[in-house]
């Protein structure tokens, strides 16, 4: 991102930004969202987090849960105009955060990205 002539540098991690290059037809989103995924006895563990890139059926952000592949995961922003499920496809670590990538269960209606 330029501003000013100057240069900004990425906020977004390494990993995460290598792991959605994996994946076609990423494209850059900043929104917040609430992650949860339920574990054992369905003890639900959540946290803030920002979905940094997206496509129509998938979402990439960085995460401090224990998750795992194929976990599946409740997403939701602050309005709840986006409030659906998501199951991981893909982890890379980089230091205390994880990159995640995770694929929606089914078509969401109000997601910015159209297929």
């Amino acid at each position: 991102m330029r501003q000013n002539n100057l240069t900004v540098p990425s906020q977004v991690a390494p990993a995460l930004e290598t792991l959605a290059d994996l994946f076609p037809n990423v494209t850059p989103v900043r929104i917040s969202i609430r992650v949860s995924v339920a574990r054992g006895n369905g003890h639900l563990v959540e946290e803030s987090t920002v979905i940094e890139y997206g496509t129509s059926m998938m979402v990439f952000f960085e995460s401090r849960l224990p998750l795992e592949l194929a976990d599946r995961l409740h997403l939701e922003n602050a309005d709840r105009s986006l409030g659906t499920d998501a199951v991981v496809v893909a982890i890379r670590d980089s230091g205390t955060k994880r990159a995640i990538a995770a694929r929606f269960v089914a078509e969401v209606r109000n997601w910015i990205l159209q297929g």
